[in-house]
């Protein structure tokens, strides 16, 4: 039975129905991309505009501008992205973190995974990256704050998942008037 369709197979290459270069191509392509490489990399300003593209992708009329973002990158923020290394580089996320000056907390204002990515593993990769980061670098840091849409039940679950609590809702907190929960985590845990 595997003679036949081989010999099927081959008839077609012959016709000109069946591209065996274009074939080759394809899977080489998939067999390239099952050995791409997650890295988590310090944001520098070529990326803004990948950067931009997805926080406009993922949070639409909430999103912080080119501008805004670009400040940031500028500023003496940590600005993190993971990508995916491969034939081409995939920005799969990123997260932004300021210290607050008035209380000294850390404050996680923008944590973004794209849409293709989630669910997936890829946001707790960034997030253990970053609690890391921060307690590597940071001296006298108590706590890390962060807002979260009330209806985002899957990063909410992320989040409680390396141990940040709901602290209060806030009502009408976004441009588009939706709702956030403030959370926290004491950065004197140690396990997450």
């Amino acid at each position: 039975m595997n003679i036949i369709y081989m010999v099927i197979f081959l008839k077609f290459c012959h016709l000109g129905k069946i591209n065996i270069e274009k074939l080759r191509k394809k899977h080489l392509l998939k067999f390239l991309e099952k050995k791409s490489v997650m890295k988590i990399k310090k944001v520098s300003p070529k990326d803004l505009t990948a950067i931009s593209n997805l926080e406009h992708e993922v949070f639409t009329e909430d999103a912080f501008s080119k501008e805004v973002l670009e400040k940031l990158i500028h500023q003496n923020t940590m600005f993190y992205k993971l990508e995916k290394t491969g034939i081409k580089k995939i920005l799969v996320g990123f997260v932004i973190v300021v210290k607050d000056l008035k209380d000294g907390d850390l404050n996680i204002i923008n944590f973004v995974i794209n849409p293709k990515y989630q669910n997936k593993g890829y946001g707790s990769l960034l997030l253990k990256y970053t609690i890391k980061r921060i307690k590597k670098t940071e001296e006298n840091i108590k706590k890390i704050i962060l807002n979260v849409k009330t209806n985002n039940s899957d990063a909410i679950k992320l989040y409680e998942k390396f141990n940040f609590r709901k602290i209060k809702r806030i009502e009408n907190y976004y441009k588009s008037k939706e709702s956030a929960y403030l959370m926290e985590k004491e950065i004197e845990d140690n396990n997450n």
